[in-house]
């Protein structure tokens, strides 16, 4: 959870400094392409984040996508074969490969970086082999097909409404359970009430969207869609903006919280925090000077706002997290339901700036959005799981407990092959220009990148699926900053690779220190 919520705070971080810098960030536009683009990031993340958690790794995705994805338009444009039977033999392809990776691997007892990187060097050529290195594409057809991956079925409003649905559903259910408990404490029918009382906020504001009617547009499916008044759909960001008000009874009741045990130790981290929030402000009204108000030194303008900005907003996120941290430690789980509560309301006041409640969803958020939930479920609430889990700690230890390793490592081969030959219809129909020699390159890396920073250690046995996507999303947002902030793109890889060491760098010290406090504890 200290991975997750570590990752977290990077990606928040790097949207609110994005947001402050430059006002293209924060459109409808640049947040679908966001939404879209980590999609895609997080499914093959995914993919490879269970070779990762038995230990392993696959250097081969990026060329395995470049093939399905080529694959793909000679089976639909050259063979004129029908969609359903393409996308199988897609399939069975991506599948295949990552069953001959296992195989490979389990029985002839082959090194995996070995397996993959030939995979690589094969695959890219056998792209290049069957397409004569011509770009291949779909032309002006197939464009129902192409929804996959250009789509955009719903509005984030609605994603907002059903989540609202689900939360007040299990926190309606979660505080009667507690009720009927005699030995259920009373923080936890807090945390449920306020779970309770957030996923009642987040219905209203999505259901917001639609308090107006809705009509259909279309008569094909291609072109079918639903919309709204505009007036009806600047409500969610109306009743996020005015929901954030919340935060003040909120925070209030935080500090009477506190104020009953010691709430002297709450007066160093506050008086940080109002400083930090200060800064954070200036910066805001620096970040509106034009170039002329640095002269002479007009030619580092921009430098100097964008220093501005990321340490104030840092050193704003350090004081809250020092402040949430301290109330924890003073006040125990007694703080947990204001804290949380608190927390809710602010972030809602920041989207509330932000045209969200607007913002259509592409077509494969939907699409990570279940094999993300599948994946999960796989990973967390069956035995196979658990199996390579456990495989991940300790191969020899798993094999004596009785598991059957090998099949494991097989299985997971053959999901990272499946989340691959996904990725690569996707990419295909979402870019309509595959290229052999470079469609998917270094994807592969980013995926690797993405399942890291995600909480998926190298050694195996740790890993989350929501830590993944919000790796790849951290990759996907940095990539867009950089690209909107107007730092030159022969800087890119530098800054993205050092994002990514600091983050790992981070999540090692965090590791140690908390491994050194469990052991001073035990002793």
């Amino acid at each position: 959870m200290n991975k997750i919520m570590g990752i977290l705070l990077l990606l928040v971080y790097i949207c609110a400094a994005s947001a402050l810098l430059s006002d293209r960030f924060a459109t409808p536009y640049n947040m679908q392409n966001v939404f879209r683009y980590t999609a895609l990031y997080g499914i093959v993340g995914i993919g490879v984040a269970f070779v990762i958690i038995t230990g392993g790794i696959d250097l081969s995705i990026g060329s395995m996508v470049g093939l399905t994805g080529c694959i793909l338009p000679i089976l639909l444009v050259d063979e004129g074969w029908s969609i359903p039977m393409a996308l199988l033999a897609v399939m069975a392809i991506s599948l295949g490969l990552g069953l001959a990776h296992g195989l490979l691997i389990t029985r002839l007892n082959l090194q995996p970086f070995i397996v993959t990187l030939c995979g690589l060097l094969v695959y890219r050529g056998v792209a290049r082999g069957i397409t004569n290195d011509e770009t291949q594409g779909f032309g002006q057809e197939f464009e129902t097909l192409r929804l996959l991956a250009q789509g955009k079925p719903c509005s984030m409003a609605t994603l907002i409404f059903l989540a609202g649905v689900v939360l007040t559903v299990w926190a309606a259910w979660r505080a009667w359970s507690l009720r009927r408990d005699e030995f259920a404490d009373s923080h936890s029918k807090a945390l449920a009430l306020t779970s309770l009382v957030m996923g009642i906020v987040l219905a209203v504001i999505g259901a917001s969207r639609f308090s107006s009617g809705m009509t259909w547009e279309g008569s094909t499916l291609a072109a079918m869609a639903v919309t709204v008044p505009e007036i009806a759909a600047q409500r969610p960001q109306q009743l996020m903006r005015m929901s954030g008000w919340g935060m003040i009874p909120a925070f209030l009741w935080l500090l009477a919280v506190v104020a009953r045990t010691k709430p002297m130790k709450l007066i160093v981290p506050g008086l940080l925090l109002v400083v930090a929030a200060l800064s954070v402000a200036g910066s805001m009204r620096l970040v509106t000077l034009p170039d002329s108000a640095f002269e002479p030194n007009t030619a580092w303008a921009g430098a100097m706002k964008m220093t501005a900005v990321f340490v104030s907003l840092g050193a704003l996120m350090a004081s809250i997290g020092w402040f949430s941290q301290r109330s924890i430690a003073t006040a125990g789980r007694a703080v947990l339901a204001p804290l949380m509560l608190t927390g809710f309301f602010a972030i809602l006041w920041l989207l509330g700036a932000t045209p969200l409640g607007q913002t259509l969803v592409p077509a494969p958020m939907l699409i990570l959005i279940g094999i993300a939930a599948l994946a999960a479920t796989f990973l967390n609430q069956t035995i196979y799981g658990r199996y390579l889990l456990a495989l991940g700690r300790n191969e020899e230890a798993a094999r004596y407990s009785g598991i059957q390793t090998k099949r494991m490592i097989v299985i997971a081969y053959v999901l990272c092959g499946a989340a691959s030959g996904i990725c690569g219809i996707l990419f295909a129909l979402d870019s309509n220009s595959i290229m052999p020699s470079g469609h998917g390159s270094f994807l592969e890396l980013y995926a690797i990148a993405a399942a890291v920073l995600g909480g998926c250690s190298l050694r195996g046995g740790e890993g989350t699926i929501i830590g993944v996507i919000i790796g790849a999303a951290v990759l996907r947002v940095l990539y867009n900053a950089i690209n909107i902030l107007g730092i030159p793109s022969k800087h890119e890889y530098a800054i993205i690779g050092i994002v990514i060491l600091c983050g790992v760098l981070a999540d090692e010290l965090v590791r140690r220190i908390s491994a050194r406090k469990a052991g001073r504890a035990t002793t």
